[in-house]
């Protein structure tokens, strides 16, 4: 079991280019699987190769791909940019400023910000030139961040097997407790008809049918025997190589339900306790599901 949060860190030298390649993994949970790299701009296209490296490790989530080249001798690529464009830019912010009424001062985070934008990359080789060092860091940063999401993955793991075992006590719980359920009601009923004053034998035609319909709307047995059945199937999520996330996501909104069903058949006050108990508890695992990819 993975967890869709991690981080990672990988590196690689481009020797005859000069160059140090380092590549920084981040991912947080998500439905759908979803990338974004930040890599120099003259390297259009790497996305999509990017893309295709990871598809192999990740089945959802949110992955944040940063790409960062410097020189062998310790100057970044990535802090270089043309000055006389900086200039031309703060120009124009200035004169959009004026006429539009807006204050505009230069800050240090402005010129930042413009030096991330307007940083020059034209010193950089086309990346398929030094494409298997960049791949080479991707790997190092996949397998650094891997490791993190499966140590977290088998926490997850342990703490979802000790949830499912407090749903399935109450599962049993419940069970006891809706033994014997229409005998008891069919005394409390009888028990009433004597307050009234009303005496029907217990084979009496209309006493055996309303037993029989009050038998029949409280039989929770289907939805005891599904939950058990979801249960074992949750188990052997947790327990498979796959990323199981959306099944178990699946199989809590159906947990959920038949919770639901048992609750709004139930007459008794200890069923009902049971069923609440069970939804929070549920809802704590559901909580945790977000996060397993």
């Amino acid at each position: 079991m993975l967890s869709m949060t991690g981080f990672g860190r990988g590196s690689s030298d481009s020797a005859d280019h000069g160059l140090k390649i380092e590549i920084e993994l981040r991912s947080v949970n998500r439905k759908n699987l979803d990338a974004f790299v930040s890599a120099p701009r003259k390297w259009s296209g790497i996305e999509q190769r990017c893309h295709e490296w990871l598809k192999d490790s990740y089945q959802r989530g949110r992955v944040n791909v940063q790409i960062k080249v410097e020189s062998q001798s310790g100057s970044q690529s990535g802090l270089v940019w043309n000055a006389h464009t900086m200039q031309e830019n703060i120009d124009r912010l200035r004169n959009f400023a004026n006429e539009n009424g807006y204050p505009f001062e230069v800050t240090g985070p402005l010129l930042l910000d413009l030096a991330k934008t307007l940083k020059d990359s034209s010193g950089l080789p086309d990346w398929r030139e030094i494409e298997e060092p960049i791949k080479s860091a991707f790997e190092h940063a996949l397998v650094d961040i891997n490791t993190m999401r499966a140590r977290e993955g088998k926490i997850l793991a342990t703490d979802l097997l000790e949830r499912i075992a407090e749903l399935d006590t109450l599962r049993e719980n419940i069970a006891g407790e809706a033994t014997g359920v229409t005998d008891k009601y069919r005394n409390a009923l009888l028990e009433r008809l004597n307050q009234l004053d009303l005496e029907l034998d217990i084979n009496d035609e209309r006493v055996l049918k309303e037993i029989a319909l009050f038998a029949d709307r409280s039989d929770i047995s289907e939805e005891l025997v599904r939950l058990k059945c979801h249960f074992e199937q949750f188990r052997e999520f947790i327990k498979s190589d796959q990323a199981t996330g959306r099944k178990m996501d699946f199989l809590c909104q159906e947990i959920h339900r038949e919770f639901n069903t048992i609750g709004s058949k139930s007459t008794r006050i200890e069923i009902t306790r049971s069923v609440i108990e069970s939804k929070n508890a549920l809802e704590r695992i559901r909580e945790q599901v977000q996060n397993i990819e």
